[in-house]
């Protein structure tokens, strides 16, 4: 039997538990039916779980008649929020304090007069909310794209908070080169480092390596990226289903992470099926 190492860091992050909860307790005290403007988290089981205790995902908001409407973990858009609340639906607002503080953060140097560079991915829902808080901006998700921005007089850089740090890392210190002035906001959330790093660590002692989660999820697509760099026997599945025996003939140790999104009774299934070869 192989040796299974799980990281440390593996599941559910603060943000994720806490919308989470603010689903259920929600779902629990409301007498109207209760929707999140996509899903709240990007898991399938995790939703599926929610389903089952009174709160529906909504793929469209502008669709939802009546009830109350939970802000998802990622955020929202500024002017969606106020579309939904002036359709008098009441909100729940569940983003993630990092996301509210990144937020916040880019308010603050837009109103000073700072072009913004977003670092993530163009269609994910974070970044979506995080743009909606600037006034000029523009969304970068590669060194290439980093390499071809026009000089600016005063940037602020900021990214994702799921985004992978040393890439984060690379693009700012070329973005910077671009304007007169630049800040650079530390905005990856801590537990997104901490989970990028153990997962380096485990992969280069491991034969092979799984993570666990959302095939949508940025956080659980980051942590296989980064562990194939360095063991090239690495699968991200979702759940032990898609685990086959014969790719893990003769590995005497095998490395399990999760993303920040993924219960802990899906990572024990995978864990149970790798205990069995």
């Amino acid at each position: 039997m192989p040796i299974i190492k799980l990281a440390k860091t593996s599941g559910f992050c603060m943000g994720v538990k806490r919308a989470m909860q603010i689903a259920i307790e929600t779902a629990t005290n409301s007498e109207s039916k209760v929707y999140t403007c996509g899903p709240l988290i990007h898991n399938p089981q995790a939703i599926d779980y929610l389903k089952q205790q009174g709160v529906e995902t909504s793929l469209d908001w502008r669709q939802i008649k009546e009830g109350t409407v939970i802000i998802r973990a990622h955020g929202m858009p500024l002017e969606n929020i106020k579309e939904i609340e002036n359709k008098g639906l009441k909100t729940v607002d569940a983003t993630c304090p990092h996301v509210k503080i990144s937020q916040k953060q880019i308010k603050k140097y837009s109103d000073l007069g700072y072009f913004i560079f977003i670092i993530g991915d163009h269609d994910h829902p974070e970044i979506l909310s995080l743009q909606s808080f600037a006034k000029e901006f523009e969304v970068i998700n590669n060194l290439e794209a980093a390499k071809a921005v026009s000089h600016k007089n005063k940037i602020m850089i900021i990214s994702q908070t799921t985004f992978n740090a040393d890439e984060y890392l690379k693009i700012s210190e070329i973005l910077k080169e671009k304007a007169e002035e630049s800040v650079i906001c530390n905005s990856i959330c801590q537990a997104t480092s901490l989970r990028q790093n153990e997962i380096k660590e485990l992969a280069s002692k491991a034969d092979a390596v799984v993570i666990v989660g959302g095939k949508s999820s940025a956080n659980t697509k980051r942590l296989a990226q980064i562990a194939s760099e360095i063991c090239t026997n690495t699968k991200h599945v979702e759940t032990e289903a898609e685990l086959k025996a014969e790719d893990f003939v003769n590995c005497k140790q095998i490395a399990v992470s999760a993303g920040a999104s993924t219960p802990d009774f899906i990572t024990q299934k995978v864990i149970d099926f790798l205990e069995k070869i």
